[in-house]
């Protein structure tokens, strides 16, 4: 096959990819990660789910959260903490659209969101000097000029999520203040989940962690159809304590913690990586890549229903059916895995690549 035709050939499968067809299961999945090569160079990855590689861009530097534009065939992903580029890349070309980069003094965070209209990026930048958190908002056309930044409720935001209704907002303020990526207020650090006001910019509502959770850092979220929030956060406190790590929350409601049985609580060194639902919203999953695990609950019930070792798991994504997720791990694999059997199926193994905390569908 000629270059001119491959190439058309891959524009074909990705255009039918991000175009609505009847069933999830039916057609091909794609997904897309950061990711580093044994020779330390830093690349944007989209492969299949048979184990393919479609797209492949060099990255400036380390990333850490790709996200797909709703309407538009291009991928979004910034820089890890404390990022200095946002790229959006072509996904039909594998060519850059544009690069974008923080007001000077600020930093990015490494997670952004889009309006479901696709008109308007949300990140989440920390003023450098002090963490002090912020959500900034920019347009998606023309020259992608900030329209606005506010506060995000506390310092060193990290992972934000819409509302369902899109009318809000949901920012995991981490509490932590760092320089570079050093830690400097452990002993006096404050974590929250801010709801703010998308019209307004103001925050409606902020969970404050108790006095006795205080090093607890809410680090990432996902939202439900019906706006619950999956909490996953990382302790900063002494190893021997037992403190939750796992959470749910709604808008006015009440925090719930999500309980790990003691002989898998102990071997997740305090760290919890990605949350997420599964497609009904009925189960969810939380990656411990320091434990090798993939946890897993009933949402509705808090019932755990066990985990499945993956090591180095982190990137996590919902299947394309209820009841599954999939997981990319640091040793370049990827799997698809039933919460309820526990069982996990193996569909890519790269000897080249590392896989980096976070995993994207791209349909």
């Amino acid at each position: 096959m000629q270059r001119r035709q491959f190439n058309g050939y891959l524009s074909a499968l990705l255009l039918g990819a991000v175009l609505p067809q009847t069933s999830h299961a039916s057609r091909v999945q794609y997904y897309a990660s950061a990711s580093v090569d044994k020779s330390g160079q830093h690349w944007l990855v989209v492969f299949d789910q048979l184990a393919v590689e479609q797209l492949r861009y060099a990255l400036p530097a380390r990333a850490h959260q790709v996200i797909k534009h709703p309407t538009e065939n291009c991928l979004l992903v910034v820089a890890r903490r404390p990022g200095q580029y946002l790229l959006l890349i072509d996904l039909l070309s594998g060519k850059k659209i544009m690069q974008l980069s923080p007001r000077e003094g600020q930093h990015f965070c490494g997670h952004l969101q889009i309006s479901a209209d696709g008109r308007y990026l949300y990140s989440t930048e920390n003023i450098s000097a002090s963490s002090q958190g912020l959500v900034v908002v920019r347009q998606l056309t023309g020259r992608y000029d900030t329209v606005a930044q506010f506060s995000s409720g506390g310092i060193g935001p990290h992972q934000l999520k819409l509302s369902d209704a899109g009318r809000q907002l949901i920012v995991a303020n981490g509490g932590i203040h760092t320089r570079d990526r050093v830690k400097l207020n452990l002993q006096q650090m404050q974590s929250s989940l801010a709801y703010i006001n998308l019209a307004s910019g103001e925050i409606e509502q902020q969970l404050v962690l108790d006095r006795k959770y205080s090093q607890l850092s809410i680090r990432h979220i996902d939202v439900s159809a019906d706006d619950s929030v999956l909490i996953a956060m990382q302790y900063q406190g002494e190893r021997t304590a037992r403190v939750p790590l796992v959470a749910t929350h709604s808008y006015k409601g009440q925090l719930r913690f999500l309980q790990i049985p003691d002989p898998q609580y102990y071997q997740l060194k305090h760290y919890c990586g990605s949350a997420c639902f599964d497609r009904s919203g009925k189960t969810v999953a939380v990656s411990a890549p320091k434990g090798d695990k993939i946890l897993f609950w009933d949402f509705k019930q808090g019932r755990y229903l066990g985990s499945v070792k993956v090591r180095d798991g982190c990137g996590l994504v919902a299947g394309s059916e209820a009841d599954s997720f999939v997981v990319s791990s640091g040793r370049g694999r990827a799997y698809k895995i039933n919460p309820q059997s526990q069982k996990k199926t193996q569909f890519l193994n790269s000897a080249t690549l590392q896989w980096d905390n976070h995993l994207a569908s791209v349909y």
